[in-house]
């Protein structure tokens, strides 16, 4: 049953239309993601690699896998070996970048070297596990392998097409990955090469020719349908009285904030400010800042970091003093304090804007969660990537810390391991002059926001927070609204991608938040830096957009939403049952497949060598007679 099925060589000269396939698979994939974004291409950008791979040797189909992968990522992701960094340390951004893009491509040709044993098998049903195998791939970078990094998954490849995707909220982006390589397989099953020229021909067979195409054809009709009935039920679910959220972008350069640039710091809190002002001015019941625009960090209460106790007697029950609106005050001891960031910002909100807030800020990790004996000397060092709420009276209501960290940016993967540490610290030591390191948080925060809807009655909005690279895990969006103690209104995320210009990273951000969306069915607002600060509705698309003179990114401006909340918001079924389930399902199948792959290989390498002795023995027998 798992004996291969013995295709024809392709001869020298015609070799060509094979690797002319396997590029043709490269440059959609590539297509298909920002910066391109061309439409429709996820649902067949796979076919043609997967006709060439049964034509193919093991080591042929690895290489033409790894082929695809570097186009895909290396163009893709290009945006990542630009990041703005100090001078001089290009090179050290070039080659994080250069590394990451080919080890991800690394996966892809051991990925098509494990389908073209599938596509090869005479058991001809083996072909419906390629769709998990692909995913399988994909989602081993969840892990530590090298770092967890699960950028450009393709089921994040067809968000223009509203209606197939919205069977995200049962399986999630997983399910979306798995099903295009599974429409792309139907694709595939279409078309032959035939013999040594490799010419094109359609496939007689009933299986290729009709159940799998047919199969991949109903499936894209039934998502569409299911699509179509849950936007209309969604759309008919939204009411119109969501709270006025605004999202403060005042577009700081990211060099001023890696050099932390005394002059050039206070003009953007200044900015910040007038923007907040602004805000409050029009009606907001919500300003957010972006992640880590509170400068100088804070501890975890609101208070100056490394100053506490001074700090802590400028706040009665909580609510800042009026003085703390200046640059600075005299303590009862009669010394002079000067007024720091986030003091004066509590200031700010409880006596200018008397509006709640969000804002992002780092903060020192309070005595209780040093935890880890290893850590102990290096826990001065570390801090929280926060998202803190300021109340109407200025007092910290909630935070929330950021679970998901960046790789090598914001905290070094198996730190534990020394080597490892010390490489990693090297390479953020010469990219940034220091090694951050973020811990991270370990609370699922559910944020109350005061509400003016008569519809709720006086009770709350209820909202949850992530930051930034966090958009990039269905996993982290599960746990925040899997066991809340009420289903979230609204979902905020606020990030900083100053980090990468006007690049395509904005617009991937966009599209994985699009996805979380409707994976969880809560309507999502996203307040930024530099851009894109928008609006999401529960089915993905995108409402409301900051545009400044026909520009989203890298411009300051304010922008006031209103999330489309729903009547009743629930958990979605891949919330509350799937998440990352199917992930795992298809390590499993992949982890199956491999002993049988090695085992294939030892028996056809033990026949060979038993053929060899044999033949050499007959050839010494006829010698000797």
């Amino acid at each position: 049953m798992l004996k291969p099925v013995e295709f024809e060589a392709v001869k020298k000269g015609a070799r060509w239309k094979v690797w002319a396939l396997v590029l043709s698979s490269g440059v959609l994939m590539t297509l298909s993601q920002p910066p391109f974004d061309v439409p429709g291409l996820g649902l067949i950008m796979l076919a043609p690699l997967f006709i060439v791979l049964p034509h193919m040797r093991a080591r042929g189909a690895m290489l033409a896998g790894f082929i695809v992968g570097m186009l895909y990522f290396w163009i893709d992701m290009w945006w990542l070996g630009q990041m703005v960094t100090d001078p001089d340390s290009e090179w050290i951004v070039f080659a994080m970048f250069a590394f990451v893009a080919t080890a991800m491509a690394v996966y892809y040709g051991v990925c098509a070297m494990v389908i073209r044993w599938l596509l090869t098998r005479r058991a001809k049903h083996a072909v419906w596990l390629v769709p998990l195998v692909w995913l399988g791939f994909e989602f081993i970078h969840e892990f530590n392998t090298p770092a967890p990094y699960p950028w450009m998954p393709i089921g994040v490849s067809i968000t223009e097409f509203t209606w197939f995707i919205q069977t995200a909220d049962i399986w999630g982006t997983y399910g979306l990955s798995a099903a295009l390589a599974f429409t792309s397989l139907g694709v595939a099953s279409l078309v032959r090469l035939d013999g040594e020229e490799a010419k094109f021909k359609l496939v007689r067979t009933p299986f290729r020719r009709y159940v799998l195409p047919g199969a991949a054809l109903l499936f894209v009709g039934a998502s569409c349908v299911y699509g179509a009935i849950r936007v209309a039920q969604i759309e008919a679910s939204e009411v119109d009285d969501g709270p006025v959220i605004a999202g403060v972008q005042a577009n700081l350069s990211q060099e001023v904030k890696v050099r932390n640039d005394p002059l050039r710091l206070p003009t953007s809190y200044r900015d910040h400010l007038d923007l907040s002002r602004q805000a409050a001015d029009d009606g907001a019941e919500l300003i957010l800042w972006a992640e880590t625009m509170v400068f100088y960090g804070a501890s975890r209460d609101g208070l100056t970091r490394g100053n506490e106790e001074n700090s802590a007697k400028l706040f009665v029950d909580g609510v800042p003093r009026e003085e703390l609106l200046g640059g600075s005050v005299k303590l009862p001891d009669g010394t002079r304090h000067m007024v720091s960031y986030i003091e004066n910002l509590r200031a700010m909100a409880a006596y200018d804007f008397r509006t709640p807030m969000l804002v992002g800020v780092l903060t020192d990790i309070p005595d209780d969660e040093r935890t880890e004996d290893w850590k102990r000397d290096t826990y001065d060092l570390r801090k929280y990537n926060t998202a803190m709420m300021i109340d109407a009276q200025g007092r910290v209501a909630a935070t929330y810390d950021k679970r998901y960290l960046v790789p090598g940016g914001e905290y070094i993967p198996l730190e534990d391991v020394g080597f490892i540490r010390e490489v990693i610290i090297g390479y953020a030591e010469g990219l940034q002059g220091y090694a951050s390191r973020v811990e991270r948080g370990k609370r699922e925060t559910l944020f109350r926001l005061p509400s003016k809807s008569e519809r709720l009655q006086g009770r709350d909005w209820a909202f949850t927070s992530s930051i930034c690279y966090e958009y990039a895990w269905p996993g982290c969006y599960v746990e925040l609204h899997e066991k809340p103690d009420r289903y979230p209104d609204f979902h905020v995320n606020i990030s900083n991608e100053g980090w990468f210009n006007q690049s395509a990273e904005l617009d991937q951000a966009v599209d994985y938040l699009r996805l979380r969306a409707i994976e969880s069915r809560v309507p999502i607002v996203r307040g930024t830096n530099t851009g894109v600060t928008c609006t999401i509705d529960a089915t993905g698309r995108v409402r409301d957009r900051l545009v400044v003179d026909g520009k989203d990114r890298e411009v300051a401006g304010l922008l006031l939403m209103k999330p489309p909340v729903l009547e009743s918001p629930k958990p979605t079924l891949f919330v509350s049952m799937v998440g990352r389930g199917l992930g795992y399902l298809s390590l499993v199948v992949i982890l199956g497949i491999i002993p049988l792959m090695i085992t294939g290989r030892a028996q056809l390498y033990w026949r060979r060598r038993r053929a060899k002795v044999a033949e050499i023995r007959q050839t010494k027998k006829i010698e000797k007679e």
